[in-house]
């Protein structure tokens, strides 16, 4: 079986992976470096603790960051726009729980089996910490967290100079540029093509500088760019920089009401943000956003700086389905990495005919169609 993987980001490096497993011949397509979207992300590993963006909490918590700074509106995808006013506090269909809650063991599973063979890519679990500024936010967040029981276990903790805090046992982290360069190393007998993809079509073709190539199947996670075939998707842009720093930091760390993560590393520290609604490749926020870090923690040296689109869907959760040889393969929005490994699993028993597409996850896969990305 011939297989293109089209996107050389987090989610088609897993599909690579699992077809390449599977005895699938795989070409996978990347007009960039491998990652290079994707590893800007801070890489704390939580897919049980996703949470919707059709509700009016997560609208009240966009508006927070607006006011604070870590977020702007520039440009949306109207298709997008017009499926989240119409889905906006819709509940999910029966079953789409149980099927996130599988996908978030086949998450963790996937990296807790890569971490056992070989741990080079730093995974830690030790836990999340989120802080709250705001008494207010904190108690409605805590409301929710713990509704959630065991599914997610939570400990409340007060004090320690903040309106509040949770913490999250149970997530773990991983060192996002480490894991890309792992990824690429796992995957021996797949042929990786750095060539943009000019049309992708329904039948399995593939159109690029002027040739064209067949395939049983194409999967495409291509982040924002895949709503040029059809689907709702727009894109939130975040930031994310190594640096060094003389403080301490033992656990992942979510400041909520900033849009801020820290995350420790043996000898720097990564630390993410930036919630900027743009289809754009603009990068202009990129300072104000590190100068609200340096707000919360002195920086002795910045190491590196990446920027990436969160593809988000009209309820921020992912999509993977089928139509015709097409697979798509998206839509994590802020907890890409946490689905990573589900969604490139899924893609590829799709490819393999080894299950079938699920109403849930497949719900707008109804409208794909041919067409660039």
């Amino acid at each position: 079986m011939k297989v293109a993987v089209v996107g050389g980001g987090i989610v088609g490096l897993f599909a690579a992976f699992h077809l390449e497993r599977a005895g699938a011949e795989v070409t996978l397509y990347e007009e960039g470096k491998p990652g290079a979207r994707s590893d800007h992300a801070a890489g704390i590993i939580e897919p049980a603790n996703a949470y919707r963006t059709n509700t009016f909490a997560f609208l009240r918590r966009v508006w927070r960051f607006w006011r604070g700074g870590t977020c702007t509106f520039r440009s949306v995808d109207g298709r997008w726009l017009s499926a989240s006013l119409r889905e906006l506090e819709r509940d999910l269909i029966p079953g789409a729980d149980e099927v996130l809650r599988e996908m978030a063991r086949t998450s963790v599973a996937g990296y807790e089996e890569l971490a056992t063979q070989n741990n080079d890519f730093a995974y830690t679990l030790k836990g999340l910490l989120e802080r709250y500024d705001h008494r207010t936010h904190f108690l409605e967040d805590r409301a929710v967290a713990t509704s959630k029981g065991s599914i997610v276990p939570v400990e409340v903790r007060e004090g320690e100079g903040w309106a509040g805090s949770l913490f999250y046992p149970s997530v773990g982290w991983v060192h996002t540029e480490r894991f890309v360069q792992r990824m690429l190393r796992e995957l021996t007998q797949t042929q990786i093509v750095r060539q943009r993809v000019d049309h992708v079509g329904l039948d399995g073709t593939l159109r690029m500088g002027g040739t064209t190539a067949n395939f049983d199947s194409v999967v495409v996670s291509t982040g924002v760019t895949s709503r040029k075939l059809g689907l709702p998707l727009t894109g939130v842009k975040g930031y994310g920089w190594h640096v060094q720093s003389p403080m301490k930091v033992e656990v992942a760390t979510i400041f909520v009401d900033r849009g801020i993560a820290v995350v420790p590393f043996e000898n720097e520290l990564k630390v993410t943000g930036g919630w900027d609604f743009d289809l754009s490749a603009r990068l202009s926020h990129a300072p104000s956003i590190l100068a609200a870090v340096k707000e919360l923690l002195p920086v002795d040296r910045v190491l590196s700086f990446g920027d990436g689109s969160r593809p988000c869907t009209p309820d921020g959760l992912p999509i993977v389905g089928r139509k015709g040889r097409l697979i798509i393969a998206n839509g994590g929005f802020r907890l890409g990495w946490s689905f990573a490994p589900a969604l490139g699993k899924r893609a590829a028993l799709l490819c393999t005919n080894q299950t079938q597409n699920d109403p849930f996850l497949s719900r707008y896969c109804g409208s794909l169609h041919a067409g660039p990305v």
